[in-house]
């Protein structure tokens, strides 16, 4: 029987990994998988693994207000390689590209355990975008000993780095997999709330904005914009704005966005009432990786707050659009598609380039050794 750790540090990590725990568990006798959470987030962590009932064998709860990213660091590979020291792992389980999940390869690689990195590959090459995640991508990958790639550009970045082919395995990604769960749950009384807020009548678009290359002037000119686009758009559209936690983002937001008519400024959703929401969405401008991947499954447009981004293959599909931060730019694209119909229209796509929900299968097949087809972009 194979031991495997799978370690969460962060909302994202765990939905992304949680079709993977569970597709872990219909092999009983074959695998034990324990699943450790560092808690570099804590609240919104918590509700992901609620929605998906996933019970942790280990929590580190590490956050602390105002922690650095050398303190998640050090603190996470310490308390990590402090449990796998306990039984003899022999994989350890990372995702993407959080202080988590490079302490947790790291430790694996200090104790002798493989180590497997689910969403490997993707890649700016700029070492300040995203910041941190591009530095802890790329040097998860040289730890690493199986790289589960989510698309054949991501798998073309590795095997330029020097990877082995043998070593890499093109999944799709998991996020669309545990997309597919949430959409088929039934919609809550919050989510209802929220939407007859939004009035449905109206186009609604989801914004998130949250990353920390955005801290300070860019997200100024983001609030800058939405609320130029509210006012322009009185009675045509809702921006629904799930605030994330961070000061940096709280205090900019609500100064700049409070009190506007067609502005909700409301708590992050849990995830399941998250993707509810989003199916009822006109558009989505984010800066988020995640939703860059789950919006082409929702036939909704996504534009990107980023300058550039490690998910090339929808923006060179058609499925999304770079926007930047530049307040014009934002005005500009976004009354595109509101006032225009065959400019919303050549964003929606049949197919997403991202996955087919099937990725934790072929995890799970490649490390039980199990036959399974590989991931094909369509």
């Amino acid at each position: 029987m194979l031991n495997i750790l799978v370690a969460i540090g962060t909302r994202p990590e765990a939905i992304k990994l949680a079709p993977t725990i569970l597709e872990f568990q219909k092999y009983p006798k074959d695998v034990n998988v324990e699943v450790c959470v560092t808690a570099q987030h804590r609240a919104l962590l918590d509700d992901v693994l609620i929605n998906f009932e996933i019970t942790p064998n280990y929590d580190l709860d590490l956050m602390s207000k105002n922690q650095t990213l050398d303190e998640i660091f050090s603190r996470s590979l310490a308390g990590i390689s402090e449990i796998l020291r306990q039984k003899p792992f022999d994989w350890i389980l990372v995702q993407g590209d959080t202080s988590t999940a490079l302490s947790a390869a790291l430790s694996g690689f200090y104790n002798g355990v493989r180590v497997a990195h689910v969403e490997a590959g993707l890649r700016t090459y700029n070492k300040l975008e995203p910041y941190p995640e591009e530095i802890n991508r790329q040097l998860i990958s040289k730890i690493t000993d199986l790289h589960f790639a989510p698309t054949l550009s991501a798998k073309s970045n590795l095997l330029s780095e020097g990877i082995s082919n043998e070593d890499v395995i093109v999944t799709g990604n998991t996020v669309i997999d545990a997309l597919r769960i949430a959409s088929s749950a039934d919609e809550s009384d919050h989510v209802k709330n929220v939407l007859e807020v939004a009035h449905l009548n109206t186009k609604i678009i989801m914004v998130t904005a949250h990353r920390r290359e955005n801290f300070g002037r860019p997200l100024e000119s983001i609030c800058e914009a939405l609320k130029s686009l509210a006012s322009k758009y009185t009675e045509d559209i809702h921006v629904i704005y799930p605030v994330h936690p961070n000061p940096n983002v709280q205090s900019k937001v609500y100064k700049d966005l409070q009190g506007i008519k067609n502005i909700s400024l409301i708590d992050p959703l849990n995830y399941f009432d998250f993707i509810q929401v989003l199916k009822h969405c006109f558009l989505i401008i984010t800066d988020s990786g995640g939703i860059q991947e789950e919006a082409p499954t929702l036939k909704t447009p996504v534009f990107i707050l980023r300058n550039q981004t490690e998910r090339t293959e929808g923006v060179a599909k058609g499925v999304g659009l770079m926007l930047g931060t530049d307040k014009t730019n934002i005005i500009n694209q976004t009354s595109k598609v509101i006032e225009h119909q065959s400019e919303y229209q050549k964003y929606i796509k049949q197919s997403n380039p991202y996955g087919d929900g099937l990725a934790s299968q072929r995890i799970v097949s490649k490390i039980l050794h199990q036959p399974f087809n590989e991931f094909v972009e369509i």
